[in-house]
């Protein structure tokens, strides 16, 4: 396991459309606590990727499966495709045979913990009609690569967080 030798904090303001508007104090701090919580789930993630843990991915994929656009990956769609090492999200997470990244890049999230001395962990906010806030994403950067595939996106419900968007990129 890599341990956390830099961890970067970033946070970015939902588009907003139109002028931006001065943040709002109180939003904002609710934000840093929010990528504060993603930051911590950031390293227990890293943990369940490098040890090729897909049972505890998967316990973050809600019932009902993913977002992807305006349509719904189902969570045993989203089981079958984490526990195949042939598909391509088990491959973008944890690597396999025949599973290469573009040049110069890691094949997958867990080579990239692999073949990194620091890797920093960046939150940021995407815009949500549904939430002021917005949807916390969790991407993973070295010096040179970044999180293959899709960033990592959540929701709290019950205090609990969960994968909100596809893990696939859409």
């Amino acid at each position: 396991m890599i341990p956390w030798p830099l961890l970067t904090l970033l946070l970015l303001a939902p588009a907003q459309g139109g002028a931006p508007a001065a943040p709002d104090a109180a939003l904002e701090n609710r934000r840093a606590e929010v990528a504060k919580q993603v930051l911590r789930l950031a390293g227990r993630i890293q943990r369940e990727i490098e040890a090729g843990d897909v049972a505890a991915l998967l316990a973050r994929v809600p019932p009902e499966g993913l977002r992807c656009g305006d349509r719904l990956v189902p969570r045993a769609h989203v089981e079958r495709d984490l526990r195949s090492g042939g598909s391509w999200l088990h491959a973008v997470l944890f690597g396999g045979p025949g599973s290469a990244g573009p040049p110069g890049q890691p094949a997958s999230l867990r080579a990239l913990f692999a073949s990194a001395k620091e890797v920093a962990a960046v939150v940021s906010f995407r815009s949500d009609p549904r939430s002021e806030l917005g949807i916390p994403c969790l991407e993973f950067r070295t010096r040179d690569a970044a999180t293959p595939g899709a960033p990592l996106c959540f929701e709290q419900r019950a205090g609990r967080w969960w994968f909100t968007q596809s893990l696939y990129p859409c």
